[in-house]
C-alpha cells in the first residue's frame, strides 16, 4: 500500500471513528437525537454502542496513519473493521443485554427519523468497514512473481522427447 493512500484512509477512519464515538453525546446538543437522553449523558448504551467502537476505529486509523510496519497497519485495519461492524450490528442486538435502555429504531415515518440511525450507526459503520477493508486488502504482503526458469534456446522437439522418456512411450 502506498504511504499516501494508507495515511489518507487512516485519517478518514480517525474522523469517522470520532464521529461514531461522539455522536451520541454531542448529537442531542445540535438537534440530532436518537434517544431521549440529554447531551453529554454517559450511559451504558452510549459507552457500548458508540464510545467503545469509536475508540477502536480511531486507534485503528492512527495505526494506519503510522503505516509502518505493514503488520501494524493490517492490525489497525482489522481493529477498524471490527469497530465498524460493531457500529452496524451492535444496535440490533443491544436490547438483549440493555433491555429497554437500548436505542433501537425499527420503523420511521419521516426522512429525518430514517436518517438518524444512518448517522448514528449503520451508515457510519458501513463507511468504516468499507474503508478499513480496502486498507486491509491494500496492506497485504506483496507477492513477488518469479518466472519459471527455462532456457530460451531449447527446442520443443527436445522437450517432447524428454517428456516421452519420463512418461514412457507406448
Amino acid at each position: 500500500m502506498r504511504t499516501v493512500t494508507s495515511r489518507f484512509i487512516g485519517f478518514l477512519l480517525v474522523l469517522l471513528g470520532a464521529w461514531g464515538g461522539i455522536v451520541a453525546f454531542a448529537g442531542p446538543a445540535i438537534g440530532f437525537r436518537m434517544g431521549s437522553g440529554p447531551a453529554w449523558d454517559w450511559t451504558t448504551a452510549n459507552g457500548e454502542l458508540h464510545a467503545a467502537p469509536g475508540a477502536a476505529v480511531v486507534l485503528g486509523g492512527l495505526l494506519l496513519l503510522a503505516a509502518a510496519p505493514r503488520v501494524l497497519a493490517r492490525f489497525g485495519a482489522l481493529l477498524a473493521i471490527l469497530g465498524g461492524m460493531w457500529l452496524v450490528v451492535g444496535p440490533l442486538f443491544a436490547s438483549m443485554w440493555l433491555g429497554s435502555g437500548a436505542e433501537t429504531q425499527i420503523a420511521s415515518s419521516t426522512l429525518s427519523q430514517a436518517a438518524r440511525p444512518l448517522g448514528y450507526h449503520y451508515g457510519t459503520g458501513l463507511l468504516i468497514v468499507a474503508f478499513a477493508a480496502y486498507a486491509w486488502a491494500s496492506c497485504a504482503a506483496y507477492v513477488r512473481a518469479v518466472p519459471y526458469p527455462h532456457d530460451a534456446h531449447r527446442d520443443s522437439v527436445l522437450e517432447d522427447s524428454e517428456l516421452s522418456t519420463l512418461l514412457g512411450s507406448d
